[in-house]
């Protein structure tokens, strides 16, 4: 079994967040996506294993890139170029996702988070449909003590003038929206607040921290930091990152925002990096830094996401830092072999 089939098979070891999806018809955006993809393949890896009768809709702008995603698996899914479909539940997990996008496209960071969102909730309101809405831990900012526990009803500063808070203001002004929704039309819509989200399925092309931290481990280069790597790294592997998603889906409170992290192992990028150089590599590589300036990164921040609120609903965290790097090269160095 590959990676990405073992990590689909944990996913869907939890029956209990998928048998109240039975006989439903959801809709998943940015199904192309590595979390939205990722999402559908657990629901029709469920579908299989509970006989869920689920009717998935996988929203995507490329249908050649969805083949290339899911393979066999294409005529399980009733894609869809326009969101406005009738559906019972949905998850929009479209947003840009790279640094360097939001520096060089901001205008376009705003208006595609703004503008996908409220048309998913118009969907929803419609449709009176359950909706999960995938926000980032960037919308805290930087917060004012440094250091600080961040559980969901904290906010911390954006500079709003720096266009690299063209993403973390639109996660804000999105979740606004959401809670807009809920109290004038009382769409049940939930937040699920992600830490740095990675694993098995990222496209190679990803140039994220991650991804590049794998790559030099299966290179055997060293790992080369463009800052200090002061800034604090909240994160949670994919597996995690989908179980807490699906569990704020049926069990979270309408209007209510959930931290995902694995706050076990809250590091600075610095100690993930070393952390993957002797753990990961056993000590075949070294970090090394070397700063570049204007590169897109989000300011350095200090502070620890809570995931308690979540933990309340029954979730857990499972895969350590170090199991999440080794899983992610495992990954990567089956894909090399293709």
């Amino acid at each position: 079994m590959d990676r990405i089939q073992a990590d689909i098979q944990e996913i869907i070891s939890n029956r209990k967040i998928f048998l109240p999806l039975r006989n439903s018809t959801i809709l998943i955006t940015g199904a192309t996506g590595l979390i939205g993809s990722m999402i559908v393949k657990s629901l029709l890896a469920a579908n299989i294993e509970y006989l869920l009768n689920i009717k998935v809709i996988g929203h995507i702008r490329n249908f050649e890139k969805a083949k290339t995603i899911y393979n066999e698996l294409v005529d399980s899914i009733k894609f869809v170029t326009d969101p406005c479909i009738a559906c019972d539940y949905i998850i929009h997990t479209v947003s840009p996702t790279m640094s360097k996008f939001f520096i060089q496209h901001p205008v376009e960071t705003i208006k595609s988070s703004v503008k996908s969102t409220m048309k998913i909730l118009e969907n929803a309101k419609s449709n009176n449909a359950m909706m999960v809405y995938l926000s980032s831990m960037e919308q805290y900012g930087i917060p004012y003590e440094s250091g600080q526990t961040m559980t969901e009803d904290k906010i911390g500063i954006i500079d709003h003038l720096n266009v690299r808070a063209s993403y973390s203001e639109s996660k804000r002004l999105c979740e606004c929206l959401c809670a807009s929704y809920v109290s004038e039309y009382d769409v049940n819509v939930k937040i699920a607040r992600l830490a740095q989200t990675f694993g098995a399925g990222a496209l190679l092309t990803d140039d994220r921290m991650p991804m590049q931290f794998a790559k030099a481990v299966i290179q055997g280069d060293n790992i080369i930091l463009n800052t200090e790597g002061k800034s604090i790294s909240n994160y949670v592997y994919l597996t995690d990152a989908i179980t807490g998603i699906f569990t704020i889906l049926v069990k979270g409170l309408k209007g209510q925002a959930y931290n995902i992290c694995n706050d076990k192992e809250t590091r600075s990028v610095r100690e993930i990096a070393e952390l993957v150089c002797y753990e990961v590599a056993d000590g075949g590589i070294q970090v090394h830094v070397k700063k570049k300036h204007n590169m897109g990164y989000a300011p350095d921040v200090d502070m620890y996401l809570d995931s308690g609120k979540l933990k309340r609903l029954g979730w857990n965290a499972n895969v350590s830092m170090v199991e999440a790097y080794r899983r992610l090269v495992e990954y990567l160095t089956e894909d090399s072999l293709k």
